[in-house]
Parts: structure tokens; sequence; C-alpha cells
């Protein structure tokens, strides 16, 4: 599924150094309501549903400019 992200969005997830991306998304799935970046993966995954993804796996696709979640 492709995601919109904003530029800030993709600005702070390739230049982050954790390693997990953990995120909601909106009602019709398209784009990201909220999003965390964390090393600690089972502190915030009950708040974002287990919904995560490796940020080395996110960083490739935004080389791309195609971001699927």
């Amino acid at each position: 599924m492709k995601t919109k992200l904003s530029i800030t969005a993709m600005f702070k997830i390739y230049n982050s150094d954790k390693d997990f991306l953990l995120y909601r998304l909106s009602e019709d799935k398209k784009t990201i309501i909220d999003f965390v970046l964390t090393n600690d993966l089972s502190r915030h995954r009950a708040h974002f549903n287990n919904k995560y993804k490796l940020l080395t796996d996110i960083k490739k696709q935004i080389k791309n400019f195609k971001v699927e979640l």
C-alpha cells in the first residue's frame, strides 16, 4: 500500500539513527497520522497497534521516492 508522507517526515526518517518506525494510518489508509522513530520497539508497540517497519527498508524506498507500508 502506498502512503503519503510530508517532506519533513521524510527528512526526519532519512536522517534518523533509530531502527524502527511505528505509525498510525488515517481511516482511508493513505496518510500517516502519527509516527515515532525508536530503538525500543516494545515500549511503543501497544500504542501503534503493532504497525512498524524497519527504517533501513524505508530509507531505501525514500531514495526511490516510493514508500510502501
